[in-house]
């Protein structure tokens, strides 16, 4: 199976624990492409000795990052690493002709062959739809809502790129890195979810669906359902958006511990242990958050009594 992920130094470890559950329960052949444009060679030869025990074979592809306009949106939750999938079809081996990406927040918990073999009937890609986007469309741009607009009225609809299963080799007959350039372009570089909303544009109405429960599940909304760390074993792929398992700054949930599972079976975990306590005990997130809402206590309980009181004024005037 062909994969790809893209990474910066930053995200090394939590990729590597990414790409040792994807072998841990994919033993048969796995082609890792690392898309980056700072891993030295110590950093690539050492996730490869990670995964020499799996038979997995990795590739260095590296990324010139001034091939990307400087304008283009990105931050600490979404660096510039996040535009590199925009280049697959130009800078991989002729011989690739389907490929999963895989963002690095992810765990594989589950076989995926059966996903990777999928009939692509003629799309681009398939990939989950991403139905989140309701649920916070009020802060989504003009340019988005348009994108999504258009989009439903053909009978699609928006979806994730954190996985995404692609028909490189017909990809590569009809888009090059340029044809997102010109997406970008077009969005006049005020994209919201980024490379995601260049996908979209491009591709949308061009895209197949898989099961999200199972191929692309996102924890905390899993966790927002009622769902639990048991319920995980039938679902092949968790997606762990927005707060992080190893970060500190966030509440935290049971269905985190599988991704600290998959990080014990890396040389990594003790570092990532003791980094995750150290940071937890003098993190102030949970003290501000319930300091964020004993003032909204207090101001609803103002406005209360403030209504109570003009109930109260107006009973007095009916009464007159």
């Amino acid at each position: 199976m062909n994969i790809a992920t893209a990474l910066n130094r930053k995200y090394l470890r939590y990729t590597t624990v990414m790409l040792v559950s994807l072998c841990e329960n994919n033993p048969d052949c796995v082609r890792v492409f690392l898309l980056n444009h700072e891993l030295t060679e110590q950093d690539v030869q050492m996730v490869r000795d990670i995964l020499k025990k799996y038979g997995a074979q990795v590739e260095d592809l590296k990324v010139r990052r001034d091939m990307f306009p400087p304008e283009l949106p990105y931050n600490e939750q979404w660096s510039i690493e996040t535009y590199f999938r925009l280049l697959l079809q130009d800078i991989l081996p002729d011989d690739v002709g389907r490929l999963i990406y895989l963002d690095a927040d992810i765990i594989i918990n589950r076989p995926l062959r059966e996903m990777y073999e999928l009939d692509f009937a003629g799309m681009d890609l398939m990939a989950a739809k991403d139905t989140g986007w309701s649920l916070v469309r009020e802060k989504y741009n003009e340019k988005q809502k348009e994108l999504i607009n258009r989009v439903l009225e053909t009978g699609h609809g928006y979806f994730n790129a954190g996985v995404l299963l692609m028909n490189i080799e017909k990809i590569r007959k009809k888009y090059s890195f340029q044809t997102y350039l010109d997406a970008i372009k077009r969005w006049d570089y005020q994209m919201y979810a980024f490379d995601q909303d260049i996908l979209n544009d491009v591709h949308a109405t061009k895209a197949g669906y898989f099961d999200a429960e199972v191929y692309n599940l996102g924890a905390r909304v899993a966790h927002n359902q009622n769902k639990t760390y048991a319920d995980m074993k039938d679902t092949a792929i968790i997606h762990y958006t927005g707060f992080k398992p190893w970060d500190s700054g966030n509440c935290h949930y049971d269905i985190e511990k599988l991704w600290w599972e998959y990080a014990k079976k890396t040389p990594f975990y003790q570092e990532l242990l003791e980094e995750f306590l150290d940071n937890t005990m003098t993190d102030t997130y949970l003290e501000d958050y319930i300091k964020g809402l004993l003032e909204q206590l207090r101001v609803v309980n103002g406005q209360l009594n403030e209504s109570m009181n003009l109930n109260q004024r107006l009973l007095s005037l009916l009464q007159k």
